[in-house]
């Protein structure tokens, strides 16, 4: 029984990678089976991020028909045998174009990866592929810094995030979708007004997509005094999105961490003792406890 978890940002720089890296091993360690998936289409890196330069098996060869089976694109870590990556493909036509139809034939091939877990790297800012590859899992987390521009990108994600999922609660041979694809919208109390206006109704079928949408908030690079107000943050999701954004932690600025990066190892692994791998720690303990509890709940359902 695999579960997904994707991790966002509203922007480049928050060091997602870094974060989705430390969390693999994390959960690795607990004797779960991962696979990382990069779906970072404009920025690949995961591979990087572990010394592995020229993966001779990339997402490329699936979204060019080589294969249909993405298990066959894993990579063994020399170092993390318990890992496996599935490289990603970089800014390439392929991936910059890829229609409706090539998406759906992502997706249905990544609910075939054999794994305990999926980490789904997702490419930073808010497009369509990044929303939607984002949506597309079990569990989310979104990664953020903070600083102001970093919490109004996020805020932008989480918005249009809540957006796509509302419009995705509709049969897209309805009246409400024909209506609503004609329409742009800055708010998702627009998309709401306009779908009960359509059709009687519509308001609550689109607030009950949004019930079990509760991305798990990571702030990474804090410093003392950091102006983040997570209160009224999630507060604001509350009210105008209609979403509860829990925190799954913090991970203060630390200079072990650029320090990893150059030795091509996790932080939790080349600096266990400092601050932000015992940051990570706590992290991936919660992340942990949350993936059994959804196993747990699965199984009962």
């Amino acid at each position: 029984m695999t579960v997904t978890i994707s991790i966002g940002s509203g922007k480049g720089g928050t060091g997602k990678s870094t974060i989705t890296s430390n969390l693999a091993l994390l959960l690795a360690r607990t004797g779960k089976r991962v696979v990382i998936a990069d779906l970072d289409l404009g920025g690949a890196d995961i591979h990087i991020m572990f010394g592995e330069f020229e993966p001779a098996k990339r997402l490329t060869d699936f979204l060019l028909r080589k294969t249909n089976d993405l298990n066959e694109l894993r990579l063994t870590l020399e170092n993390f045998p318990s890992i496996q990556i599935i490289a990603g493909t970089g800014d390439t036509l392929q991936t910059a174009n890829m229609s409706y139809q090539e998406k759906q034939r992502l997706f249905r091939a990544l609910s075939q990866v054999d794994t305990d877990v999926l980490l789904i790297d997702v490419g930073a800012g808010a497009s369509y592929h990044a929303l939607d590859f984002f949506m597309h899992s079990d569990i989310q987390i979104c990664a953020t810094l903070p600083e102001p521009t970093a919490i109004m990108d996020f805020y932008t994600f989480l918005q249009l995030a809540t957006i796509r999922k509302a419009l995705g609660s509709f049969l897209s041979s309805s009246d409400v979708s024909a209506n609503l694809k004609n329409h742009s919208f800055n708010s998702l109390n627009d998309v709401l007004e306009l779908a009960e206006n359509t059709q009687e109704g519509a308001r609550q079928i689109a607030q009950q997509s949004l019930r079990y949408f509760h991305p798990l908030l990571i702030t990474n690079r804090v410093v003392p005094h950091s102006k983040l107000n997570k209160m009224r943050l999630q507060k604001l999701a509350a009210k105008y999105l209609g979403i509860s954004l829990p925190d799954l932690g913090d991970i203060p600025e630390d200079p072990m961490v650029p320090e990893s990066t150059k030795t091509f190892l996790p932080v939790c692994e080349y600096a266990p003792n400092s601050e932000a791998a015992q940051a990570l720690v706590k992290i991936g303990e919660r992340l942990n406890k949350i993936i059994d509890l959804f196993i747990s709940k699965r199984q009962k359902a």
